[in-house]
């Protein structure tokens, strides 16, 4: 189909594989509406950021998980936030798209096959796909960060002052999630600031290692060299509540002055 306001075919073209129409067809014949295949995780659209986080902990290619939605059809199986799904049926998955057009395109109640990367090691899930609408009924619209006044804090290389989560905090700000530590400033054109970490974010592990006080933090912070990945798993409020949610924050550390 061609879009032109001239007539000709200068425009703009339009083009559905005849699989999928022929799909859609069929659902709408059968049942008056298309319904679309979720395993009910949520990951980076962005294949560069993906790559750091896979990156970051220890794979080569595959789909980052940054979240599982509770309940869901992957949670049911065994997935976990933070798994490196590296195939779909035994086909290989190495960006987004892939793994987004494999799942709409399974049929709701078929069981998929699903291999990841935990910890170094592979392991396979059987999930079950459900309905996209009802998997992700109650999700979407809580992001960003309340902000506060700058805290004190102990300043670390990343370029953020951070503070140890203490019962008292974790009373102030209504958190009763993991173990961590508080960012009580983010330094402007730090590294940090860079790559979207904010002030009172809590960060609960780095490179998949827990992260309970600033001197746990600084420790591991010691142990890296400009160019290694890093990813940052954090707890975040959502705009306008008080729901924390975990997201991870991929970054490749700077050479020094940079």
């Amino acid at each position: 189909m061609i879009a032109s306001r001239s007539g000709g075919y200068q425009g703009i073209g339009f083009a559905l594989p005849i699989n999928t129409a022929v799909k859609i067809y069929n659902q709408l014949i059968k049942t008056g509406k298309v319904t679309r295949g979720s395993i009910g995780i949520q990951f980076s659209a962005d294949e560069d950021r993906n790559h750091e986080l896979v990156k970051g902990y220890g794979g080569t290619q595959g789909i980052f998980v940054t979240h599982v939605e509770p309940g869901g059809p992957a949670e049911k199986g065994g997935l976990k936030e933070g798994d490196i799904i590296i195939s779909l049926d035994g086909k290989p998955v190495t960006r987004g798209q892939d793994l987004m057009d494999h799942v709409a395109d399974a049929s709701v109640g078929e069981t998929m096959k699903i291999t990841v990367l935990r910890n170094g090691k592979k392991e396979d899930f059987n999930v079950i796909i459900g309905d996209r609408a009802k998997v992700f009924a109650n999700t979407f619209g809580k992001q960003g960060n309340e902000s506060t006044e700058p805290g004190e804090g102990t300043q670390a290389k990343f370029g953020i002052f951070i503070q140890d989560l203490n019962a008292s905090l974790r009373q102030n700000l209504n958190y009763n999630g993991p173990a961590g530590v508080l960012i009580t400033q983010v330094e402007a054109g730090s590294f940090a600031d860079d790559i979207g970490l904010l002030q009172n974010d809590i960060i609960v592990q780095i490179n998949r290692q827990a992260v309970t006080s600033a001197e746990e933090l600084k420790r591991i912070q010691n142990t890296m060299k400009p160019g290694d990945a890093v990813v940052f798993k954090i707890m975040r409020a959502g705009r306008g509540s008080q729901t924390w949610t975990p997201s991870f924050v991929p970054g490749t550390l700077p050479a020094a002055g940079q």
